[in-house]
């Protein structure tokens, strides 16, 4: 049941609040997986749909699922012990659909943070194997319509990839900020010492990230922070010479010459941070 788990999480975090679609889904697919129980109709291998890994497969139902659907109360799934409304209005297929996409990018994540748990190369090694583009099937890219004129895969991909960097550089930073220790993960960032958008190569190298809090995360992306080669916190003269209040002080001025909490593995690039701080002025 750990996909169930995994999906109502996913559903529940992108669910707009009052709508209900995160239950409606979840019941939906328990009543589809007891349908199939009683009637299998060639489906006996999806009456546990939370253990169903193929998004063909899932396919397949979902087509059988509108079939049946169409039938309305001469359904073979139409039981007396089910609520009639989840199949008959369409809550069934919605939910198998929707089910599918979280799939495809959840497998997708599972995999890469698989790759990174075995890896034993080097670092640029490790970001060239998690560079990968999401397989995404035909029959679902036709749902984006929101990202028509745009590379459904590539834009899925950059999302996910972005995830799963955030999953790693939390994960060997202990979910901890390095410069304050703050274990909150939801406001904790995965900060790319070198940006996304400048350096295709590290993308995703766990070396080029940083797990900060938000605070130090704007100004460590804006360059009003760094670190210098033995991993402590340097200040630029913007914060130095044009602020002066008293969080300013506790925030940044007390932290100058601190070093950070360096992750498991995976110590900070050198060389990346030596650029990071030619683009500010410390």
């Amino acid at each position: 049941m750990m996909n169930r788990s995994a999906y109502e999480s996913h559903m529940n975090a992108s669910n707009i609040e009052g709508s209900g679609k995160a239950s409606s889904y979840l019941r939906a697919l328990d009543l589809l997986g007891q349908m199939i129980l009683q009637k299998p109709q060639g489906f006996a291998d999806c009456n546990d749909i939370w253990n169903v890994t193929s998004t063909d497969r899932l396919e397949e139902l979902r087509l059988k699922v509108v079939e049946e659907q169409k039938k309305g109360k001469g359904s073979v799934w139409n039981l007396h012990d089910t609520p009639k409304s989840y199949l008959t209005n369409g809550y069934c297929s919605a939910a198998l659909r929707s089910y599918q996409h979280f799939l495809v990018k959840h497998l997708y994540e599972q995999h890469l943070l698989e790759e990174f748990h075995q890896h034993s190369g080097s670092d640029s090694d490790l970001a060239e194997k998690l560079d990968q583009k999401v397989n995404i099937p035909e029959y679902l890219q036709l749902d984006y319509r929101n990202l028509e004129g745009t590379d459904v895969v590539q834009s899925v991909t950059v999302r996910r990839n972005q995830n799963v960097f955030r999953k790693i550089i939390l994960e060997i930073y202990d979910q901890s900020c390095c410069i304050t220790g703050l274990n909150i993960p939801t406001v904790n960032r995965a900060s790319h010492i070198i940006p996304w958008s400048e350096d295709k190569t590290n993308r995703m190298n766990p070396s080029n990230g940083l797990c900060l809090s938000a605070t130090y995360d704007a100004a460590f992306d804006r360059n009003l922070i760094s670190l210098d080669d033995d991993y402590r916190i340097i200040l630029s003269k913007e914060i130095k010479e044009h602020f002066d209040s008293q969080s300013v002080t506790e925030y940044f001025l007390k932290k100058e010459g601190q070093p950070i909490l360096l992750p498991k593995q995976y110590e900070p690039d050198r060389s990346l941070l030596a650029h990071h701080r030619e683009k500010g002025d410390f």
